[in-house]
Parts: C-alpha cells; sequence; structure tokens
C-alpha cells in the first residue's frame, strides 16, 4: 500500500511498541522542533523544516489512531514477511541455507562495535547480514551524495535490526550531512538510549550541537546587523 511506504515508528523515534503517549510526546517534541515559523529569516531552513514537519505529521496521524495504526502494522508484518520469503530464496537459490558466521562477520562496517553473534537465532543472523549490506551501501551512497537513497537504506537496516547503535549513527551522519540537524539528533538520541556510552554517538552528538550553536549565533549577528543598518537609514532619514 504506497500510503504506508515509510517508517512512521522512525519519522517519530519511537519503538513500534510505543503507547499513545509516549507517540503524542515524541510528536510534540517533533513538531515544536520542526515548525516552519522558527525560521523566519532563512528559506531554506524553513522550506526543509515544512518538509520534515509534514512527514512527521503524517506519521503522527497514521500512528495516533487506533484503526489505522492497527492497519499500518498489518501491513509492515505483511512485508516483512514477503521480504524474508524474498530473502530465503536467495540465499537457496545461492545454496547458503544458513550464512556462516565467517559471511556475517565479513559483511561488518569497518567501525564495526563487535555485535555478539553467540545465541542468535539463524532468522536474527540473517537480518544481521542483510542489515549490514545495507549499512555498506549507505555508505558508498552517501559518499556520492545520494542522500534519499542511502537514508532508504538505512531505515531497512534499521528495520531487521532496530536495536543496533551504528545503524541509528549512520542515519544521524546522513541526515546530518543534508542539514537536518533536529532529525540528526533524534536518531543520535535513540542509539545513546541503546547504549549510553556509545563513542560515535557522543562525537555526533558534541558535533551537532556545536554546528547548532554556531548557527544561532550567526542567525544572531546577520539581526544585529540589519537592526543597526535600519537605525542608521532611519537617522538618515
Amino acid at each position: 500500500m504506497q500510503e504506508f511506504e515509510e517508517d512512521y515508528y522512525a519519522i517519530l523515534g519511537v519503538e513500534e511498541s510505543a503507547t499513545a503517549q509516549e507517540i503524542k510526546k515524541a510528536y510534540l517534541k517533533l513538531a515544536k522542533q520542526l515548525h516552519p515559523d522558527r525560521y523566519p529569516n532563512d528559506p531554506d531552513q524553513r522550506s526543509r523544516a515544512q518538509r520534515e514537519f509534514a512527514r512527521v505529521t503524517r506519521a503522527h496521524d497514521i500512528v495516533s489512531d487506533e484503526e489505522r495504526r492497527a492497519e499500518y502494522n498489518a501491513v509492515r508484518i505483511l512485508k516483512k514477511k514477503k521480504e524474508q520469503e524474498e530473502l530465503e530464496r536467495e540465499l537457496e537459490a545461492a545454496g547458503v541455507d544458513n550464512p556462516s558466521m565467517e559471511e556475517t562477520q565479513s559483511l561488518k562496517s569497518p567501525r564495526s562495535s563487535g555485535q555478539n553473534f553467540d545465541g542468535m537465532s539463524p532468522d536474527e543472523t540473517i537480518n544481521v547480514k542483510w542489515a549490514n549490506k545495507h549499512l555498506l551501501r549507505a555508505d558508498e551512497l552517501l559518499k556520492r551524495r545520494r542522500f534519499q537513497e542511502a537514508e532508504t537504506a538505512m531505515k531497512e537496516a534499521i528495520r531487521l535490526c532496530p536495536k543496533e547503535p551504528r545503524y541509528h549513527n549512520k542515519l544521524a551522519e546522513i541526515y546530518f550531512a543534508r542539514g537536518w540537524n533536529t532529525l540528526a539528533m533524534t536518531e543520535v538520541q535513540t542509539s545513546l538510549r541503546i547504549d549510553p556510552r556509545d563513542p560515535e554517538a557522543r562525537t555526533l552528538e558534541v558535533r551537532i550541537k556545536a554546528l547548532v550553536k554556531d548557527d544561532s549565533g550567526k542567525a544572531s549577528k546577520k539581526k544585529g546587523f540589519l537592526e543597526q543598518l535600519k537605525e542608521i537609514l532611519t537617522k538618515k532619514l
């Protein structure tokens, strides 16, 4: 169903099991951060905020309504089942019943946090394999500044393995590269909820906060200059 193509839980930064209160709280926080009226003097930032505000509002409209959320969840289950069946067919065609530990490890990013695969079910191991493929693909797409495709790849990785900080960090990098600092910080915070000591997430958090502070300072200076110019012109008149 085209209506349900996006991951509305990821957009809101909540778990699929989130309560109505948690969903409302997440939406209000994002709506406040992304409201276009916060950027009256920055057309580009205002335009980006408008687009993201529309996405967040759309996500909230779906998952905050009990009937539409149930329908959305059902579609997600069917889609995941279909993708799993396709994945199993691909593995079968390649002569692989279950990916080995070596195959899974070979797909890991050089910056891997060292996931522990002990005790994983075959389905979980397959999910890790394909999530890491999406991570590698997103890395290449990000280098080529193909942001939308990179974002889609990482959202799929997160869908497969939602509790892996690396994937949220990579999505944060993509948002950060696009200038979407609020969404980037949301992903960083999700990563830190999973692992409060994750060094990559901490580094990203510092970078984002520094840029936001710098942008605020520039905006303040710009406003001050315009006010001074206005005073000069007023005195001349």
